[in-house]
């Protein structure tokens, strides 16, 4: 009895970590996404509306100073006041994109981003936003759903990369795609 529980147990531990195949044309899909995000954030295209269209309307996202956006239209009103203040001073690459299907039609992503300030820039306050030649990185988790053949995202968030924090990470990892 208990080898036939351990077999099963392991099976089924072996059988979950596989993850769902998909088809490359979903995975090239997903990283479709991902790059329309880049070129929506680079064009300053922050209505995410006709080529950028990438939300689901119930999307939910976390910025990197923990604002929490429960919709659609609520992560376009906010990218659009900071779009204004401050991100169209900007630019961003994803440097690496990691996907992995958790079920037919739902996805996680992983992406690390860079952030780069290519003009100077004030808060409208006075103070210093960003000055020309800033970097910073970022790690983003995204979950992206299927619906009718398109994937969109269902919920993002990002979380800054501490550069002292990570030079002492015991996983050192290389860029894997």
């Amino acid at each position: 009895m208990i080898v036939k529980t351990l077999s099963f147990a392991f099976v089924t531990f072996l059988l979950s970590s596989l993850g769902f195949a998909q088809s490359a044309s979903d995975e090239k899909a997903v990283r479709a996404v991902v790059q329309k995000m880049e070129d929506a954030w680079n064009a300053h295209h922050y209505t995410y509306s006709g080529q950028y269209d990438i939300y689901n309307n119930d999307a939910s996202m976390i910025n990197p100073v923990g604002m929490y956006w429960i919709n659609r239209a609520e992560i376009v009103k906010a990218h659009q006041a900071f779009g204004e203040m401050m991100f169209k001073y900007g630019s961003t690459k994803n440097q690496q994109v990691d996907v992995r299907f958790l079920a037919p039609t739902v996805a996680l992503v992983t992406v690390k981003a860079q952030y780069r300030v290519e003009q100077d820039h004030n808060f409208p306050d006075g103070r210093k936003a960003g000055s020309r030649g800033d970097t910073s990185y970022s790690m983003l988790t995204g979950v992206l759903t299927k619906q009718h053949d398109d994937w969109k995202i269902a919920s993002l968030q990002v979380t800054p990369i501490d550069a002292v924090a990570q030079a002492h990470d015991p996983i050192q990892r290389q860029a894997s795609r």
